[in-house]
């Protein structure tokens, strides 16, 4: 069972991540007290992980507010996933249970549902679940925990692109499907290339993006 910490944490970490608590916006306590029914501990010590995660921070006399995206941690966050992911799929292609075959290949037929009920929520959840399985084949499951930390950034990226644009699903999920086919076919090396190059999407868009949002976005020089 969770404790309240927890709870009041993965609570406002969503909300952010959904993009319920918009870059740049003031949170008050009571807000997140009266929201979450919590008590106001449990926030405070959730407001702290969440400023340590660089999602929240705090202005002298002024308040606590969300932290506006970093699309510099998020392109690096993008290089480490397609440096550790091409070796994750590389070694799934070799050790990659049937069973887990078969639990990817139903994933994908659940995203194509989403994309068709145009259900933004589920087709992001359901593209990390995707990924995920990889790692859990292959006993990395650590290393994504990991990663998911170091994506907090473009993570709310992702959440953004797929409410704001009009994201190419039909080919993501063709794209999944060709990486599962060369896990499959246990052919390492076609299943790390088409990985990397998939994952080289996940930042498209973003000047689009930023010309649309710019108060969501950190004044940053990027690539």
């Amino acid at each position: 069972m969770q404790s309240l910490n927890e709870v009041a944490y993965e609570s406002i970490l969503n909300d952010i991540l959904k993009l319920k608590f918009l870059p740049g916006e003031k949170i008050q306590d009571k807000t997140l007290i009266d929201r979450l029914n919590i008590s106001r501990t449990p926030v405070r010590e959730a407001i702290l992980r969440l400023k340590n995660d660089g999602l929240m921070m705090t202005v002298p006399q002024s308040g606590t507010y969300v932290t506006k995206i970093s699309l510099s941690s998020a392109l690096n966050a993008r290089f480490v996933r397609q440096s550790v992911e091409r070796s994750v799929v590389s070694e799934a292609a070799e050790k990659m249970s049937k069973i887990n075959i078969l639990d990817s290949r139903t994933i994908i037929s659940k995203q194509q549902i989403a994309a068709e009920e145009h259900n933004a929520v589920d087709f992001f959840y359901l593209d990390n679940d995707f990924h995920k399985l990889f790692y859990t084949a292959t006993d990395r499951l650590q290393v994504w925990d990991w990663l998911e930390n170091l994506s907090l950034q473009l993570d709310r990226y992702r959440f953004l692109r797929i409410q704001q644009t009009n994201m190419p699903l039909d080919e993501l999920i063709k794209q999944h499907g060709e990486i599962l086919d060369a896990v499959e076919a246990h052919d390492p090396k076609t299943a790390e290339k088409r990985a990397f190059n998939h994952l080289n999407l996940m930042l498209a868009e973003k000047d689009e993006l930023i010309e649309k949002f710019p108060d969501y976005f950190m004044n940053e020089n990027q690539e």
